[in-house]
C-alpha cells in the first residue's frame, strides 16, 4: 500500500472540493501555504489534508525511489 495525500477545501456552497493531491505530504502543505489567501478570497474555507491508502504506486521519476516504497500493516 502507498499513502496518497489530498488537499480539500469547502466551497461557498458548503460542499467539499478536491483541490490537488500528492504522494508527498510536504507538497500539499506547500500548496496550502501558497494558495491559502487566494482560496479564501474565492470563498473556500476549511482547507485540510486528508490521506488515504492506495495500491497505485507513485511515479519514481517524480517522487524519487525513496517515496516509492510499499508499506504493510
Amino acid at each position: 500500500m502507498y499513502t496518497y495525500h489530498e488537499v480539500w477545501a469547502t466551497n461557498s456552497y458548503n460542499e467539499p472540493e478536491l483541490m490537488s493531491g500528492s504522494y508527498d505530504r510536504s507538497d500539499c502543505v506547500a500548496e496550502i501555504e501558497a494558495d491559502r489567501d487566494s482560496l479564501r478570497e474565492e470563498g473556500f474555507s476549511k482547507l485540510r489534508i486528508q490521506s488515504r491508502e492506495t495500491e497505485e504506486a507513485p511515479d519514481p521519476e517524480i517522487y524519487g525511489e525513496d517515496k516509492c516504497q510499499r508499506w504493510a500493516h
